[in-house]
């Protein structure tokens, strides 16, 4: 016999069933969301490994282009050799887009530099260029006392957090923070630095004939009447290299220092290319050049 069940507990029973319908359908949705972001982390972890593993291809080409340079052509460096031509802007790849930009690092003066002994060249260049950015003779002295009782430094920031930002901007138009002690590349230097080292004139016919030919030679230079000033040369031992690699929704950016050293092979020493220190995303100095984009 078939109970009747009155229509007060019907209601209820109905609300019961609604309910356990409602947190199950919960409970599912839960763990579907935890699937989805499980997975999308699982995504976006190998897309990070991927473009990781681009930008330290980008890092190699640059060494290998570096090292084969400096045993082919090792009188003189500028952006129109090999080496300068392996920058890239946007280029796809697969899943995503590749960037790659590669600059001499001594086309400025290296702050570390002030740090020589017996040589008061690297001093009094300094205070010229502190002069031409805007900064009083003082502060000048006083950096150079703290670079060499503190130093070596690793980037300007150090320094710029103490000037005002125009001058700041300037003078990071001018100098950079280089390991060791090292020389100004003329076929690398700025608009800005050239215009300390030369007359205004003779800098923008210099800078003329750059552009012109791509380099600057002594012979360029004693068209002009001019000899090669203390601590500049035409070539360079330190290069920047920035690479960015895209891969779906993940962006991987690195930079590097990169040095050529001699280094010995048998009875003979050879020029090697070898990475100085590495930066990632956020931590990249603002002295690497940026990327298009």
């Amino acid at each position: 016999m078939t109970r009747t069940i009155p229509e007060g507990e019907q209601g209820m029973i109905l609300v019961n069933v609604l309910m356990f319908v409602a947190i199950a359908s919960g409970l599912v949705l839960l763990m579907i969301n935890r699937e989805e972001v499980a997975l999308d982390r699982s995504i976006r972890s190998r897309e990070a490994s991927r473009a990781l593993a681009i930008v330290r291809g980008g890092e190699l080409s640059a060494l290998s282009a570096l090292q084969r340079d400096a045993r082919v052509a090792p009188e003189a460096d500028y952006p129109g050799e090999p080496w300068g031509a392996i920058s890239e802007n946007g280029i796809a790849i697969d899943g995503g887009t590749f960037d790659l930009a590669i600059a001499d690092a001594e086309g400025r003066f290296n702050l570390n530099s002030v740090r020589r002994d017996l040589d008061p060249i690297p001093q009094l260049l300094f205070l010229r260029i502190a002069k031409a950015a805007g900064i009083e003779e003082d502060k000048a002295v006083a950096a150079i006392a703290l670079i060499r009782e503190r130093g070596p430094v690793q980037d300007l920031r150090p320094l710029a957090a103490f000037l005002p930002a125009e001058q700041a901007q300037l003078l990071a138009r001018m100098v950079t923070a280089l390991p060791g002690d090292t020389a100004i590349n003329l076929n690398a230097a700025t608009p800005e630095l050239m215009a300390v080292l030369f007359e205004p004139d003779k800098a923008a016919r210099l800078i003329a004939i750059r552009n012109r030919q791509g380099y600057l030679s002594k012979d360029d230079l004693a068209r002009e009447d001019l000899t090669l000033p203390g601590g500049t040369r035409f070539k360079s031992d330190h290069f920047w290299v920035r690479t960015r690699a895209t891969i779906g929704g993940t962006v991987q950016q690195g930079a590097t220092l990169i040095q050529r050293v001699e280094r010995k092979e048998g009875a003979q020493s050879v020029p090697v290319a070898v990475p100085v220190e590495r930066w990632r995303n956020a931590a990249i100095p603002p002295e690497v050049p940026g990327l298009v984009g």
